[in-house]
């Protein structure tokens, strides 16, 4: 890490293997703001992804940190972003914002700048998520009926949550995405909820559950755009590309970990205890994709018929 008080702006990018995707990773930072510096976090790797991340960053002149790291089996990416946060803030003196993605990833060309502008009025900034365009394609078996109900699932669970939990309402009208591919977050906001925790997967939607709970400011920012690799052979167990398998592959599989059988949903809103967005869905209360006609019709029908009781008045008519 070069010796400069003008950097104030941390870039987490945790790597395991990733040297096929880790040029066109850094490359994207090019020309982003100069006071930047992007700390690595090479975890239990044994292939050049350290050296194609330096070749990288000596051709785009880009201020680059790599730690090298030999975790344990029980660790995941989430211990790799907590090192890298870690390191950010013992060795940045002027440290402003903390900002974290993934290898395998592309961020906008303008990514590092809308993080920056919405943290001067947020505390935790989620991006939104789309694919590279090039590797689409891998999706092209998807089956679409499953992925619309999916989705159209999705925008009911974030609505009730908008107006049933507490400290949700801003979920109305965004993505809703809090994916480590994406977030944002100013030092002190990290810090006061524990940091990232050490798991193996999910401790990106815990940290930003984390932060609601404790009033917290988050946004969840549409011009700040991160493009998502489409592979299938992931880093992680139980992360995207797990789940891309699983709908490639037809067969009736669980979906999104936030999105809640309707029942428990309708009885949460009623009696107020949804907590705080995204929530934390336990095995046994994961939704099969072949369930969401019939949960998707109990939520028509709650919004349609009982809704109004026991919603905030200012987001029910909305």
């Amino acid at each position: 890490m070069r010796d400069d008080t003008s950097k104030n702006i941390a870039v987490v990018i945790p790597a395991r293997n990733e040297a096929e995707r880790i040029g066109a990773c850094l490359a994207a930072f090019a020309g982003q703001i100069e006071r930047t510096t992007i700390i690595l976090v090479i975890n239990n790797t044994i292939d050049a992804t350290a050296e194609r991340a330096r070749d990288t960053a000596a051709q785009y002149d880009l201020d680059l940190t790599v730690l090298d790291c030999a975790l344990n089996p029980a660790d995941g990416v989430g211990a790799a972003r907590r090192i890298g946060c870690d390191h950010a803030m013992r060795q940045m003196r002027h440290l402003r914002y903390m900002m974290t993605t993934d290898a395998d990833c592309i961020v906008a060309a303008d990514w590092i700048a809308c993080n920056a502008r919405h943290l001067e009025s947020v505390d935790a900034v989620c991006g939104r998520i789309d694919l590279i365009e090039s590797e689409k394609g891998i999706l092209s078996e998807m089956d679409l009926v499953l992925a619309t109900n999916e989705g159209r699932y999705r925008a009911l669970v974030q609505t009730i949550y908008a107006k049933y939990a507490e400290e949700s309402a801003d979920l109305i009208g965004t993505h809703g995405e809090a994916a480590g591919a994406s977030l944002a977050f100013t030092p002190a906001a990290y810090v006061a909820v524990g940091g990232f925790e050490r798991n193996e997967n999910g401790e990106d939607r815990r940290i930003v559950r984390a932060l609601r709970s404790s009033g917290y400011r988050v946004s969840h920012a549409d011009d700040v755009i991160v493009r998502a690799s489409c592979r299938l052979d992931g880093r992680a167990v139980g992360g995207m590309s797990d789940a891309l398998k699983a709908r490639i592959d037809g067969t009736d599989y669980l979906v999104d970990d936030c999105l809640p059988a309707a029942e428990w949903l309708v009885s949460g809103a009623r009696a107020g205890t949804l907590g705080v967005w995204p929530p934390l869905v336990p095995a046994e209360g994961r939704v099969h994709v072949q369930d969401l006609p019939r949960n998707i019709s109990t939520l028509e029908a709650f919004f349609h018929t009982g809704h109004a009781a026991g919603a905030r008045a200012d987001l029910v008519d909305q």
